[in-house]
């Protein structure tokens, strides 16, 4: 797929995109200030809606979350943005003027930037459709930080009904990342973020006093072994060229310093970055749970909550993608990511349908001290990143050539 933009296109989204920055931070600004969590984001929306309404772009009905949708010359075909736009349980404690309004929750994740940028992409996609070579669909999207397995899945399935999906060529996403300095981008090829998966161990055995442990089946004791056999099993089993996480985060068990434990509870998380490796995992985790309490006459119960999936960035479309960020910020400022983030990304979902790229957007500055990353209290951007923003979902929408890419 070749990026095909003329060059006085490429260079008019520039100047329109600089000159709606600032109209794309107060909307970042407001939608900081009145944070929504989860599917909770009905005002969000209503602001949404009205900001497209208002550019006479046509919304489409949905579930959920906002649908926008802007007419290019071949309807038959579409790309599509995306912008999540929910804020986390979190109290913030930056001292700025916009700092949010409602207790105990915040913007620290960066969506409010996201959404003000997609609106701002929308603006100047609408000015300039008779330029876009297919459709463009705007998903403004609720829940990517949950609750449960969030809000993609029900929008790409609401899609999929709707018969949308099968004409998306291809979706495509940013995220702001205070890892990188404004003017960077982040490209990772393959696999961007990793599966999520919680486990919930129950073990029982058969309490008593400590000074008579023979008579008992130590739950702890046994719990003790299954973490430790995992530890081993996921140093010796797994390719290291794997990045792989079992995590227990909960570990309870006792009630008294001369009672042994009957029970035992154990629960964590197991991120991959590999679909087969996560499977691998599961099911040797079961084996192993099973097998060592056999071993020692406990019984056990075993709960997996399975998570996202893992995030793969279509390579073709991030070969595009990354041809389309180096127009914008010279390939100097393209950062190679190495390694697969091992947090989660429900934009998973819409990869697993259609060919996707993940971008990360770099909005660091040191010198205005926005370095906290994000899920920090003090999270903040560098609000110029929006610009850059604006521009590379402006010229994925409008430089794609190839309907059957």
């Amino acid at each position: 797929m070749e990026y095909k933009i003329k060059k006085s296109l490429e260079e008019l989204f520039a100047q329109q995109a600089h000159e709606v920055l600032q109209e794309t931070i107060e909307i970042r600004r407001y939608l900081h200030m009145h944070p929504e969590i989860g599917f909770d984001t009905q005002n969000t929306e209503k602001l949404v809606r009205e900001h497209l309404a208002a550019e006479g772009i046509e919304i489409l009905p949905g579930k959920m979350g906002v649908f926008g949708l802007i007419r290019g010359m071949d309807s038959s075909h579409m790309v599509a943005l995306r912008a999540d736009m929910d804020a986390l349980c979190l109290q913030e404690e930056n001292d700025v003027p916009y700092r949010s309004q409602i207790p105990n929750k915040m913007h620290a994740c960066g969506h409010d930037g996201h959404t003000a940028m997609l609106l701002g992409a929308a603006k100047l996609l609408q000015r300039n459709r008779e330029e876009l070579p297919m459709d463009v669909l705007l998903i403004f999207q609720p829940a990517e930080e949950g609750p449960n397995l969030g809000g993609a899945r029900v929008m790409l399935a609401d899609l999929q009904e709707k018969g949308i999906a099968e004409k998306i060529v291809n979706i495509f996403g940013l995220h702001v990342f205070n890892d990188y300095p404004t003017g960077t981008i982040g490209v990772r090829h393959g696999a961007g973020s990793s599966s999520t998966d919680e486990f919930y161990i129950k073990i029982t055995g058969r309490g008593g006093h400590a000074g008579q442990p023979h008579k008992t089946v130590d739950a702890l004791s046994v719990g003790a072994k299954i973490v430790g056999a995992m530890e081993t099993f996921m140093a010796r089993r797994i390719d290291p060229n794997d990045s792989a996480v079992f995590s227990v985060g909960i570990f309870e068990a006792g009630s008294a310093i001369n009672i042994v434990a009957e029970t035992a509870k154990i629960s964590g998380t197991i991120r991959c970055q590999k679909e087969e490796v996560r499977s691998y995992i599961l099911e040797n985790m079961e084996q192993i749970v099973k097998g060592i309490c056999n071993a020692y006459g406990a019984a056990c119960h075993i709960d997996i909550v399975h998570g996202l999936p893992v995030l793969h960035n279509d390579e073709d479309a991030t070969n595009y993608a990354q041809t389309v960020a180096e127009s914008i910020v010279g390939a100097d400022s393209i950062i190679p990511i190495e390694h697969t983030m091992l947090g989660a990304e429900d934009f998973a979902y819409f990869a697993q349908a259609i060919p996707a790229c993940f971008l990360n957007l770099g909005s660091s500055n040191v010198e205005k001290g926005l370095t906290c990353l994000a899920h920090h209290p003090k999270f903040d951007f560098d609000e110029s990143a929006m610009e850059y923003g604006i521009r590379l979902l402006c010229s994925l929408a409008a430089g794609i050539s190839d309907k059957t890419a």
